[in-house]
């Protein structure tokens, strides 16, 4: 059940980021790099409320040592691995900006489902 929680948390967080995405690229003629990274923050807000609240049961650990171990898994774990994947398809590959953003947010999970699991809400 866990799983499943996660994986329609980080579906809803990965629908906001490739919304922000296409917002900034389209509407505010952002570049796509520093779009990806800015739509990445608020997915990140909607990722930590959701996986806090209901995923991993924010009544089990407390809120603000376990907000900064996840801060620290999205940060150095999913930030780096998204915005390092993502900039390397988009640079050496003909990949649509929002196709490369799927790949990278369909394969990153696993790593922050570990992490969060096993250390930022134990």
């Amino acid at each position: 059940m866990q799983l499943i929680k996660f994986v329609v948390v980080g579906g809803s967080a990965a629908a906001v980021h490739l919304a922000c995405l296409w917002a900034l690229v389209q509407l505010a003629g952002f570049s796509e790099i520093s779009s990806n990274a800015l739509a990445f923050v608020v997915a990140f807000i909607v990722s930590y409320t959701g996986q806090s609240l209901w995923t991993f049961n924010h009544k089990q650990h407390d809120l603000k040592s376990s907000g900064l171990r996840f801060l620290i898994v999205q940060l150095f774990c999913s930030f780096v691995l998204n915005q390092g994947l993502y900039t390397l398809l988009i640079s050496y590959t003909s990949l649509h900006y929002l196709l490369a953003s799927f790949i990278v947010l369909a394969s990153v999970p696993i790593v922050t489902f570990t992490l969060s699991k096993y250390w930022a809400f134990k």
